[in-house]
């Protein structure tokens, strides 16, 4: 089927135009993945603070046991183990669907 100028054009314009906008769509997954990248990183960061002060607080509380000729019953193993997904349930976090 042969097409004439005005239907061409059409074409022309409907791929330009979807083109620029595969583009943009394109630009706007990479800023959000660098985003998400980013809090991954932020959170991950945060976790081993916290783990590393989990287990300073231990050692006080195994020392202040000992002192007081006390068991030490506090459990510091990390909350969140290889391949936890109860224990990331029990912390409320979800799966992410991308």
């Amino acid at each position: 089927m042969d097409l004439n100028q005005d239907q061409q054009d059409f074409y022309s314009q409907a791929r330009d135009r979807c083109r620029t906008e595969v583009e943009q769509m394109n630009k706007a997954i990479l800023v959000e993945w660098q985003r998400l990248n980013d809090e991954i990183k932020r959170v991950q960061e945060l976790i081993q603070t916290l783990e590393t002060r989990k287990q300073t607080v231990a050692q006080i509380f195994a020392s202040s046991s000992e002192m007081l000729g006390l068991e030490p019953d506090l459990d510091v193993s990390p909350a969140i183990k290889d391949g936890g997904e109860d224990t990331a349930e029990e912390l409320g976090v979800g799966e992410i669907d991308l």
